[in-house]
C-alpha cells in the first residue's frame, strides 16, 4: 500500500508539472497584427486583439462570394479606410476557406458603418496588393464587430 501511495504521489507531481507547461503563453509573437480605427486609432489589449481577429476571420469564412471589379472594389476600399474599420495584417499570405471558396489574403479589412449602403464592407488584399470585395457574409458577425469596436472606442 505504501509503494502504491508513493507511486500515485509521483504521478500526480509529474502530471501537475506537465499541465503547467501547457498553460504557458506562446514563445513567438502572433503571425498577425490588428488595427482598429474608430474615429481615431484605438489602443488594443491582447484580449481585444484576439476578439477582433477571431470575429474578422469568422466573418470572412462566412462570405459566399468574392469579386475583384477593380474600380468598384478600389473605390469602396478607399472609402472604408477613410472611416472606421478593422484591419488584420498577416505576416505571410494566408489561405482561408470561405463558404464561396478559397481566398488568399495578406490583409482583411472590414468597414465599421452604422448604415450599410451599396458599398462593399469586407475586403481582402493579396501579396500583390490586389483588392477583393466579399459579399453575402454573416450579418450578425459584422454587427457584433461594430458593437465591439464601439465599446473599445468608448473605453479608450
Amino acid at each position: 500500500l505504501r509503494a502504491f501511495s508513493t507511486l500515485t504521489l509521483m504521478l500526480i507531481v509529474a502530471m501537475t508539472g506537465f499541465a503547467q507547461d501547457t498553460n504557458q503563453p506562446p514563445a513567438t509573437p502572433p503571425d498577425f497584427t490588428v488595427k482598429l480605427h474608430y474615429g481615431k486609432e484605438i489602443a488594443l489589449t491582447p484580449q481585444a486583439v484576439q476578439t477582433l481577429y477571431s470575429n474578422a476571420v469568422k466573418l470572412l469564412k462566412s462570405s459566399n462570394l468574392n469579386h475583384s471589379d477593380v474600380s468598384k472594389a478600389a473605390d469602396d476600399y478607399r472609402f472604408t479606410v477613410s472611416g472606421s474599420y478593422v484591419l488584420i495584417s498577416f505576416k505571410k499570405l494566408q489561405d482561408i476557406k470561405t463558404v464561396g471558396g478559397d481566398v488568399s489574403a495578406r490583409e482583411i479589412v472590414i468597414a465599421l458603418n452604422e448604415r450599410y449602403g451599396q458599398r462593399s464592407e469586407l475586403f481582402t488584399k493579396d501579396d500583390e496588393g490586389h483588392i477583393f470585395a466579399h459579399g453575402k457574409y454573416s450579418g450578425p458577425i459584422i454587427v457584433e464587430l461594430l458593437k465591439i469596436a464601439k465599446r473599445l472606442a468608448s473605453d479608450a
